[in-house]
């Protein structure tokens, strides 16, 4: 009788942990879009976007770059400030690009 009162609710604890295993996931994955953000130059930036692709000129539009800053960590600086009031989150960068993504 021991042996069944210990048996009994250790058998029916497996049981509920087998069943409920896995719903702490979510059924489908959030669902991405990706853009490239790439210094080219001492203003320039090309802006891959899944929509349009840009490439601009930094003091062209009036952007004054500071003088004792490196220019290439400056513009994607400056363009990742942009593009993320877009939604836009830096996931992955290298010396000269920025990958981004946002929810679609």
């Amino acid at each position: 009788m021991k042996k069944l009162l210990f048996i009994v609710p250790l058998a029916a604890f497996a049981a509920l942990w087998f069943v409920n295993r896995g719903n702490a996931q979510e059924k489908t994955p959030p669902k991405y879009e990706y853009a490239v953000l790439k210094w080219d130059g001492p203003d320039r930036l090309y802006y891959n976007l899944p929509d349009r692709f840009e490439m601009v000129h930094l003091e062209k539009q009036g952007i004054k770059i500071p003088g004792d800053a490196q220019n290439e960590e400056w513009c994607l600086a400056y363009g990742a400030n942009q593009l993320s009031r877009e939604g836009w989150e830096p996931i992955s960068f290298d010396s000269r690009r920025l990958l981004l993504r946002r929810p679609k």
